[in-house]
């Protein structure tokens, strides 16, 4: 396996160390914490130094009609592609969570990413703000990038020319500085290219601990820390950071682990808090959306009591009246029986690596042994389930994992079933009797749970339930 330096996001790639100190310079001034400004990061405004955080939106244009079947011809099939929202409001035509960045000092627009890419979902026709993506490719995409920029075409010859002729057709900012950018840029991806380790997390999770191996130098192997990408709304419930706890102390800072897995300078990070105090506010005032349908309120009543009996131990109570509130509880794996990769990869050379860095003084890593029973509120749209999302619905989590399907799929505008609370599917029996489900679209991409990383068993709580108990636990489930 190769060691590898610096295996980023795409968006974290051109990271320019000719033109540190004036990526330093453009940094955003200090500033004072507030929901609105944590809002606006969220939504539409980069948070690091495009420099690190960034690539030139020329070069990204020019990448995209030189490598068409790859990138897409136009941002429609980009989206497409990698599983992307479409801004309706934004004429530009660029996805959710990418915005446009006009850096003064060296004359050039950066093309950055915001939290909003990975925690955006759509589940119908309903957009929901802080909902893990659904559908993103987020791996997908770098492996493309990264593969791209090991080809033999892709070159400062041939790149920063294209640029510039595509900044003059679409009256992008260009000038001598834009040209040194970019230039650096281009070999900056063909650098990385040629460490990057391939994986590929499948549509709506993503592997960041091996994206922090990256940065801190840490060898990226099997096994891979594959997790959903989860719903912010129960940051404000908890006392740690991540599926498993593993990060700690400044949340706030725990949770910029993110833009530091993308490029952003841990010094920046510490120095820069404010932004990231802001975004952990917002992100406490971001609320689970109501179920969207009618709940049986009877139904719903008598899962009520079960819930208080098979799930409050661990996930808490909730509503008004109730008197235990959410606290957050590691279940030791031995316990909790789920796919223990994610909680292999974190090694002792990564504790190690990441502990030493500015950032992690503030939000160390401490290794746990086993994963966090969340918060469940708005569980009724977080499907699929389980930290590595091996479990299309909540119907099938609360049966055997020996009854649940060993193979479904997802991506491509997966539809969501709102009575068994979960990726839609229809079903089929294998040869061999096991539950499966059928493609519904050749969109799609089959989720195996045979495969490293995505083992459905464990969490085997409330699977000894009637069909009839079952279902009422479901209706009271809406609720939350």
């Amino acid at each position: 396996m190769k060691r590898t330096e610096l295996h980023l996001p795409v968006f974290g790639s051109a990271s320019f160390v000719v033109l540190a100190l004036l990526g330093a310079c453009s940094m955003i001034k200090p500033e004072l914490p507030s929901i609105a400004a944590g809002r606006e990061y969220f939504h539409h405004r980069a948070i690091g130094s495009p420099y690190s955080t960034g690539i030139p939106y020329a070069l990204w244009l020019a990448a995209m009609e030189r490598y068409p079947d790859d990138l897409g011809r136009n941002w429609d099939e980009f989206r497409e592609k990698f599983g992307l929202l479409k801004e309706d409001d934004n004429p530009s035509g660029l996805p959710v969570g990418f915005v446009l960045e006009d850096d003064r000092l060296s004359g050039t627009k950066f093309l950055m990413t915001t939290c909003a890419l990975c925690h955006t979902a759509r589940i119908g026709d309903q957009r929901i703000e802080g909902l893990g993506a659904r559908d993103l490719r987020l791996n997908a995409l770098n492996n493309t990038v990264m593969g791209l920029a090991g080809r033999h075409d892709f070159t400062p010859k041939t790149l920063v020319g294209a640029a510039e002729e595509v900044a003059r057709r679409g009256n992008i900012p260009w000038g001598w500085r834009a040209r040194l950018v970019t230039k650096v840029a281009v070999k900056r991806l063909q650098q990385r290219a040629s460490r990057h380790v391939e994986m590929d997390a499948s549509p709506g999770r993503s592997a960041p601990l091996e994206f922090t191996k990256a940065v801190v130098q840490v060898p990226i192997e099997p096994p891979f820390g594959y997790v959903r990408f989860h719903p912010v709304w129960t940051y404000s419930k908890r006392q740690s950071f991540g599926s498993d706890g593993v990060m700690t102390g400044d949340l706030a800072l725990a949770a910029a682990s993110v833009e530091f897995n993308k490029g952003m300078s841990p010094y920046d990070i510490v120095r820069h808090r404010a932004r990231f105090d802001s975004i952990y506010e917002y992100l406490t005032t971001i609320q689970p959306p109501p179920y969207p349908g009618q709940v049986a309120p009877i139904l719903a009543d008598r899962g009520h009591m079960l819930f208080l009996q098979q799930c409050a131990g661990c996930h808490g109570t909730y509503g008004p009246g109730t008197s235990i509130r959410y606290q957050e509880r590691t279940v030791p794996l031995s316990e909790i029986g789920t796919d223990p990769d994610r909680l292999r990869a974190i090694t002792p050379e990564l504790v190690a690596a990441f502990n030493r860095t500015p950032l992690g003084k503030h939000a160390p890593m401490k290794p746990t042994d086993g994963y966090i029973a969340r918060p469940l509120d708005g569980i009724w749209c977080r499907g699929p389930y389980l930290h590595n999302g091996a479990v299309p619905t909540l119907n099938d989590l609360l049966r055997p994992a020996r009854d649940r399907p060993v193979k479904f799929y997802v991506g491509g505008h997966t539809g969501y079933d709102l009575d068994r609370l979960g990726l839609s599917y229809e079903e089929e029996l294998l040869p061999d009797g096991r539950r499966a489900a059928r493609r519904a679209s050749p969109l799609q991409f089959e989720f195996d749970i045979t495969a490293l990383g995505n083992s459905n068993l464990g969490h085997e709580f409330g699977t000894d339930l009637s069909a009839e108990d079952r279902k009422a636990l479901l209706e009271y489930l809406k609720r939350l």
